[in-house]
């Protein structure tokens, strides 16, 4: 296994992985808490993994720094998990080599506010109350950094958060 590398372009195979992690986690949420989507409407299960998915959604379109480093980190894991998952699951090498993503960036007022909240999602996983909401949280940020910014559906929320942060940057910041 070759080492991760950090990209902001995500793969079919990223995309992929991304896509399965956001459902395998709503399964585990759903067969564990006794077959109920009761379970997916609780606070303290979606707010984490909504929150990291979007702050990694802005984080990728922070290309420079230490943000761009953490979140094109993201994205090369899902990368490089979706190819060898792919691998061995379904068999096909080659299928993970087209490279998706939105191409979005944000500005600099933009990227201060993405680098806010990665921060204190950061404080949100040091503090949270157990490895539940860590995982819920390093699963949307997972999905967030790879599906969240493919050009499929999960691409609708960079080209559509990134120059709203942007906008709302400059607003506030300047």
């Amino acid at each position: 296994m070759d080492s991760i590398e950090t990209t902001h372009v995500v793969t079919r195979a990223g995309a992929a992985f991304g896509f399965c992690l956001m459902v395998v986690t709503g399964a585990v949420i759903f067969y564990s808490n006794g077959r109920t989507f009761k379970a997916l409407k609780k606070r303290r299960v979606w707010l984490p993994w909504a929150s990291s998915f979007l702050i990694m959604v802005l984080a990728s379109a922070v290309v420079g720094g230490i943000i761009g480093n953490v979140s094109g980190g993201f994205t090369g894991t899902g990368n490089k998990l979706g190819q060898e998952i792919g691998d061995v699951a379904i068999g096909q090498s080659g299928a993970g080599a087209v490279e998706l993503s939105t191409g979005e960036v944000l500005g600099y007022s933009g990227s201060w506010i993405a680098l806010t909240l990665v921060i204190l999602l950061g404080l949100y996983v040091w503090f949270a109350k157990g490895w539940g909401e860590r995982s819920l949280a390093l699963s949307g940020a997972l999905t967030g950094s790879t599906w969240g910014i493919a050009s499929s559906l999960g691409g609708i929320a960079s080209m559509i958060g990134v120059p709203l942060t942007t906008w709302i940057g400059e607003g506030l910041i300047g």
